[in-house]
């Protein structure tokens, strides 16, 4: 058998494999209603240490002209830009959709930067240090002609943080196999800076300070159950 009949034939049977496994898996249970309805205006805070929201720069926040497409499956998007006292500014975007089931996957920005006319370069997994525990970002430099983006993000799966789509998608089946129904939240800093690593100590720092700015229930939907440090 050829090598390209081989690749075909696994192919195909990976993607039976996926549809059955979505299949048996279809969750049953329902999100929390209260849970699903808290706005991310509340959820997260407009103060984070030294960090003040900063009105005017808000639109900096989305990445390209085509940014609605990529944030259509969601239920709520925040998109805000934090300033500290030397000026220095972070954009957030928090995306969350309450229903993040087998067949829903999150829009992450190794994708959506593309698909809007930026390059890709550096993508790394790191584990960040926040509120006692650490969590599984990625980080990635997204650039195109005039703008020079490092950015750090996670994705929330539940109340856990996931590493990556694999884990993402066996986190959904195994939960999907128990009936129950996750909800999920992608979060991303970002800055505008020509200096990545400068940008991601930035990105690092107020990540630490807005864990430490949340309340223990919205600490565990932000970035996740704590952890010991390893």
């Amino acid at each position: 058998m050829s090598r390209s009949r081989r690749l075909a034939l696994g192919l195909a049977a990976a993607m039976a494999g996926a549809a059955l496994l979505a299949a048996v898996a279809r969750p049953t249970a329902r999100i929390d209603e209260a849970r699903a309805s808290q706005r991310l205006e509340d959820l997260f805070p407009r103060t984070v240490g030294a960090w003040r929201v900063d009105e005017l720069h808000r639109a900096l926040v989305r990445p390209a002209e085509g940014g609605d497409k990529a944030y259509g499956v969601y239920d709520q998007v925040l998109e805000r830009t934090y300033v500290d006292p030397a000026g220095q500014r972070v954009m957030l975007s928090a995306a969350y959709g309450g229903e993040q089931s087998v067949g829903l996957e999150i829009h992450r920005p190794d994708a959506c930067y593309p698909s809007n006319g930026f390059h890709i370069d550096g993508r790394h997994v790191v584990e960040l240090a926040v509120a006692g525990q650490v969590i599984p970002v990625t980080r990635l430099h997204a650039h195109k002609v005039g703008r020079s983006e490092p950015l750090t993000y996670w994705v929330v799966l539940g109340d856990a943080v996931v590493a990556d789509g694999w884990e993402f998608r066996l986190r959904q089946l195994q939960t999907g196999l128990r009936g129950r129904l996750l909800d999920g939240m992608l979060v991303r800093l970002s800055s505008i800076d020509t200096d990545v690593e400068r940008a991601y100590e930035l990105q690092a720092r107020f990540a630490a300070e807005l864990a430490a700015a949340l309340p223990a229930p919205a600490r565990q939907r932000v970035v996740g159950d704590a952890s010991p440090q390893r």
